[in-house]
């Protein structure tokens, strides 16, 4: 789509003299170099504010808000997966608060069973990941590894650093179909026996946790109260992996809490006419950081101190790791790395997108935002043949 068209402002709604009101401003599409074709549409579209003069936010969030409202951006985010949107004069966390605001989702992600460094910025933002500049992170759908994740992602670049630090990202339609040609036998195991995540949360009191940077308490245990008993605690942590995420967990002798999760690695989406398979999951994740760390052998607790559980085949059996070494390649091969600018927005939907980290040299600053979408994963079993 080259053009999105231009929304006409309400009556009365100006921006101020000397300024442009919405209805004077247009959103068109550019070009993205090394943008990729995944099933006949351009991965990531880019959409860039145009107006001949300055536009102070507000009107540039009015615009949004009336291009949202037309139903402009739900076509293009199903088939192009990721929108990234530029020239919108975004400065800090407010406004890009003002912003993800504008698109009308219905509710915020709540983040059920964090393992992972983030600081609330204000109400529906947060940093980033925040371990170390040189760290890699690896291709994952956003809670790939949960039965509780959000459908929409927004990314804001607010600091640009010298060199490094771009998000780089997938379409995971395309990457279904790249295993299945080059792994089918993968694939099919995937499919007929799902997968089983692992992952390891230290108590609180624990001083492991501090260096970890997640606890059991503050991931699961929110209606957890000062004066409940340990045996309380528990229950209560208990009570949200089963009820919010299906999941089962396994108390260590020394007080941490191992949380199993069962899951399919290959789901179906509904909105694209016939479901089309993604690979949404975090196995890629997880075995590029446990083999960077040299914990792919038991305990599994890697050169950084922290504990890199395998992912497992649904009937407990290892999965190759040749399997999972092409998995790494290919992912590199249809990756795309985002060339941040300042005020750069991406839009993402998560569940035709993994998104991953390169390390970075200089100050950076990336926040994010989730929430739920309206689209919705269907079984395989219901999809006519």
């Amino acid at each position: 789509m080259a053009t999105v068209s231009t929304v006409t402002a309400p009556q009365g709604v100006g921006a101020g003299a000397g300024r442009p009101s919405s209805s004077q401003l247009s959103v068109t599409a550019f070009d993205i170099p090394n943008s990729r074709i995944v099933h006949g549409e351009k991965f990531p579209l880019g959409l860039e504010l145009k107006s001949k003069d300055t536009v102070d936010i507000d009107t540039a969030i009015q615009k949004i808000e009336e291009l949202s409202q037309a139903g402009a951006f739900k076509d293009l985010l199903t088939n192009h997966g990721t929108i990234l949107f530029r020239g919108f004069p975004l400065t800090n966390a407010t406004d890009f608060q003002k912003f993800v605001r504008a698109f009308k989702f219905k509710n915020p992600h709540r983040e059920v069973g964090l393992a992972g460094k983030r600081t609330t910025v204000t109400t529906d933002i947060k940093t980033a990941n925040e371990e170390p500049p040189d760290v890699k992170f690896y291709y994952h759908s956003e809670y790939g590894r949960s039965a509780h994740f959000p459908g929409i992602l927004f990314f804001y670049s607010q600091i640009v650093p010298e060199s490094g630090g771009q998000t780089p990202l997938l379409s995971s339609l395309e990457l279904y179909d790249r295993l299945k040609e080059d792994l089918p036998e993968f694939v099919r195991h995937l499919e007929e026996r799902g997968i089983i995540g692992r992952q390891y949360f230290p108590a609180k009191e624990d001083p492991e946790a501090e260096h970890i940077g997640w606890n059991w308490r503050d991931s699961y245990g929110w209606d957890i109260k000062d004066d409940d008993t340990l045996e309380v605690q528990r229950a209560k942590v208990e009570a949200v992996l089963k009820d919010q995420l299906e999941a089962d967990g396994e108390w260590q002798p020394n007080g941490s809490l191992l949380v199993l999760q069962r899951l399919p690695a290959i789901r179906y989406i509904g909105s694209t006419g016939k479901p089309k398979p993604t690979f949404f999951n975090g196995l890629a994740g997880v075995y590029g950081r446990g083999r960077d760390n040299h914990a792919l052998e038991a305990p599994h607790k890697g050169d950084d101190g922290k504990y890199h559980l395998p992912t497992t085949y649904g009937d407990g059996s290892p999965i190759p790791t040749e399997y999972l070494e092409r998995l790494l390649e290919i992912s590199d091969e249809i990756g795309f790395l985002v060339p941040w600018q300042e005020g750069d927005v991406a839009l993402i939907n998560n569940f035709t997108v993994q998104h991953a980290r390169t390390p970075w040299v200089g100050n950076r600053s990336l926040l994010v935002s989730l929430w739920d979408g309206d689209e919705r994963f269907v079984r395989r079993e219901q999809i006519p043949a």
